[in-house]
């Protein structure tokens, strides 16, 4: 195992059936349930997993800590050849998230600080949802990096769909009070050949989106009122726009390159080494593994 302290236990699982958790316990909504119903949205707003319809699930040994991510492609859109597009969407769920999904907020409380005269207000509960959008050229190829023009006009209209599909604030009184939704800058990545000619290798930008996540009370009429999960199927419509919007940007940047294919023995490098015959002598010393 890794002695660094953020070992993790892997798990692949296969996200063709989960079984849906209902909110027998006034609301509680818990990390496989809320990862089910993710799933279920994105599959119906027409976003499909990649790998053998295969997510990723991990623990950090260290802080306890539960991710989550799944590849996704979405319905056949322009070619961005000779681009692959790609999106990854994640989340993490604390053992914070966890305790406040298997007990009500006043018992947390009182195990955490005791009990008070007054009760002590609570924040509300938030699960940050990531989508990474990509498009990388093949291994070996080489493009001319765009004129930078022709790049910040195209940064330009892809920061522009990205404040569409992720950014969210609420503010009051003319200031603000929470960021619910956001995104970076665009990214581009280059490789520079030994005759020092640099060439367009990708293209990347990353969003988020926080989804309100009941809490669970004591009191009937708290409980009620944050009863319901938030709209993940209308998330999940405004992530597959994003991918949507993001395939045609790339195509669009497609038709302004200069793009030589790689030759036919490009490959990245990789470990290898050739099996020996154990009949083999070549009267060296004897190496056990």
């Amino acid at each position: 195992m890794d002695h660094s302290q953020q070992a993790r236990i892997v798990y692949l699982g296969l996200t063709c059936v989960h079984a849906i958790v209902s909110n027998l316990s006034g609301g509680a909504v818990r990390y496989a349930e809320f990862r089910d119903r993710l799933e279920d949205a994105l599959q119906e707003a027409g976003l499909f997993f990649q790998g053998a319809d295969r997510h990723v699930e991990t623990i950090d040994l260290a802080h306890a800590a539960r991710s989550w991510k799944v590849h996704l492609f979405g319905a056949a859109l322009p070619s961005a050849d000779p681009f692959h597009v790609s999106a990854e969407i994640g989340f993490e769920w604390s053992p914070v998230d966890a305790a406040r999904a298997y007990t009500t907020e006043e018992d947390l409380l009182t195990e955490l600080v005791g009990r008070r005269r007054r009760p002590i207000r609570t924040e509300r509960r938030w699960t940050r949802i990531d989508l990474s959008l990509h498009a990388s050229l093949p291994y070996g190829s080489t493009t001319s990096m765009p004129d930078s023009r022709v790049l910040g006009s195209w940064t330009a209209s892809v920061v522009e769909k990205a404040d569409a599909a992720f950014t969210d604030i609420e503010e009051k009184k003319g200031r603000v009070v929470a960021v619910l939704g956001g995104h970076g800058d665009v990214e581009v990545h280059a490789h520079c050949k030994p005759d020092g000619v640099i060439s367009l290798r990708a293209v990347a930008i990353s969003g988020f989106r926080l989804v309100r996540v009941p809490r669970v009370w004591d009191d009937p009429e708290r409980r009620e009122a944050e009863r319901d999960l938030a709209d993940l199927g209308g998330l999940a419509r405004r992530l597959k726009t994003a991918l949507d919007e993001w395939t045609r940007s790339v195509s669009e940047l497609a038709t302004w390159i200069r793009y030589s294919p790689p030759p036919p023995e490009a490959k990245p490098a990789e470990p290898w080494v050739e099996d020996q015959s154990e009949d083999d002598n070549d009267s060296g010393p004897e190496t056990t593994h």
